[in-house]
């Protein structure tokens, strides 16, 4: 059984530079009756641009450092951040976050993300489903087709359509993507749903 709740999920995400992703993740987001973006974008080095946001003190202070304030949330999504952009203490409250509050946790790939942006020295490379490469250099600005595994053909999370003949197709007439990175050796209990 599922319990559809009326509330919306309310998901922090930090952007580490302004880039086509959050445009068009926040553009996405603004008729979603489900989900809530509250975010964070690093326009310069010490400055912040915060949207979504209940009150003119959330956030006010940069991404949290204390439960209360984190486990607000019921996700976190990180983009283009790199892993010495948070302190010891925030990382460690990221892992609460999954470990006790139950929460989401999900990378984005950019130029200072994943192994790129020094994750795989981070406290957090545990919770990754991948192992990241030893190198850097794992991003690209060169084209790239997207294309379903197996099993990706039969999740939902990849599912443009509920017809699954249909879906394959529009998969297969999707625009290319614009850059990728490498994401590294998927770990053992990891689906991997597109390549």
């Amino acid at each position: 059984l599922i319990n559809v709740e009326a509330v919306k999920r309310r998901i922090l995400y930090i952007e580490g530079e302004p880039r086509w992703e959050y445009k068009f993740i926040r553009r996405a987001e603004d008729n979603d009756r489900v989900v809530q973006i509250v975010s964070m974008l690093r326009t310069t080095e010490n400055k912040i641009y915060r949207q979504g946001i209940s009150d003119p003190t959330e956030l006010a202070d940069g991404f949290p450092t204390r439960p209360e304030d984190l486990f607000g949330y019921d996700g976190i999504v990180i983009g283009s951040v790199e892993a010495g952009y948070f302190t010891p203490v925030q990382q460690d409250l990221m892992r609460e976050f999954v470990d006790r509050r139950g929460g989401g946790l999900l990378w984005l790939g950019g130029r200072f993300s994943l192994a790129d942006g020094g994750w795989a020295g981070s406290s957090l490379v545990d919770l990754l489903p991948v192992v990241l490469p030893l190198q850097k250099n794992t991003f690209h600005r060169a084209s790239a087709d997207a294309e379903l595994t197996p099993l990706g053909a039969d999740s939902l999370i990849c599912r443009l359509t509920d017809d699954p003949k249909a879906n394959a197709e529009r998969w297969g007439k999707l625009p290319y993507l614009m850059d990728y990175q490498e994401a590294g050796t998927p770990k053992p209990a990891a689906a991997v749903l597109a390549e």
